[in-house]
């Protein structure tokens, strides 16, 4: 029996099922692991026809936080934000920012991960971060944060990809944001993009912050490149060092890029300088 085609044929698909709803299931229990008390997701009409969904990641539904950090995770940017059959769901929950989005959370502050404006769903490329159309687009999203939380300081944070939006959102929003926060940083141009290799961050006004891994494997963030940058317009620059638990390539979410088995210590050191300004020069 178990050399017939067909049998062999359903057990393939049983198979396939089976993993697929272990994987459903691993899905779940992931995302409700990482996920605020309180989350809900916000469509900002950005444009005629194009809305920019982002998560509202809160430590209650009535909270009013002082400060706001909004959250742009790395490549590509794409989160598909939706809600199906009364949950939350959305791509991109490996990467840095978002598997670390509660850390990010409590009495007085609260996240906000932005997806890409839905007519940047086919690519989101940095030509496209780094345009006035992002900015324009992101402004909106203020807009309607200052309308739900009037006073709360506003903070952009960027992961890889991320930061390539981030360094030109701090100039473009100017003093609307308190702050941003540049995290494995895009310094070397690739044939996926320029990243911010040739942004002029002395346009920046705004208090800047770096964190980088030392032993960041990725060819687009190398880390001596961006402690110089740090070092040459004078931004803090917080070092992280070792992990408990990298795997996978040098560019992808679980390797020192991506901060593995240091979230929380990192998540901490954005925390404290947002909140004081103070920096833990080194993560070890």
């Amino acid at each position: 029996m178990g050399t017939d085609p067909l049998f062999r044929l359903l057990l393939g698909v049983a198979l396939v099922l089976a993993a697929g709803a272990a994987q459903a299931r691993d899905y779940g229990e992931w995302l409700r692991s990482t996920a605020a008390p309180y989350e809900e997701i916000a469509r900002v009409a950005v444009r005629p026809g194009v809305d920019e969904p982002v998560l509202l990641s809160m430590a209650s539904a009535e909270q009013k936080p002082k400060r706001i950090l909004m959250l742009f995770p790395g490549y590509p940017g794409i989160m598909r934000l939706q809600v199906k059959d009364g949950r939350i769901g959305f791509a991109l929950l490996g990467n840095y920012l978002l598997r670390s989005r509660a850390l990010f959370v409590d009495a007085e502050t609260a996240a906000v991960s932005v997806d890409a404006p839905t007519d940047q769903y086919c690519c989101f490329d940095d030509e496209f971060r780094l345009g006035n159309t992002h900015a324009a687009d992101v402004g909106k999203i203020l807009d309607m944060l200052a309308a739900r939380f009037p006073g709360a300081e506003i903070y952009l944070v960027g992961t890889s990809r991320g930061t390539v939006s981030v360094a030109p959102l701090a100039v473009a929003l100017g003093t609307r944001i308190a702050g941003a926060v540049m995290t494995s940083t895009i310094v070397q141009a690739t044939r996926a993009g320029p990243g911010v290799a040739s942004f002029d961050f002395g346009a920046v006004k705004v208090p800047m912050l770096f964190v980088h891994h030392e032993y960041d494997g990725c060819v687009a963030t190398p880390y001596g490149r961006a402690r110089d940058l740090a070092a040459k317009y004078r931004f803090p620059l917080v070092t992280v060092k070792g992990s408990s638990d990298t795997h996978g390539p040098p560019c992808e979410a679980f390797s020192y890029h991506g901060f593995a088995g240091r979230e929380k210590e990192v998540a901490a050191a954005i925390m404290q300088w947002v909140k004081t300004r103070a920096v833990a020069p080194t993560i070890q």
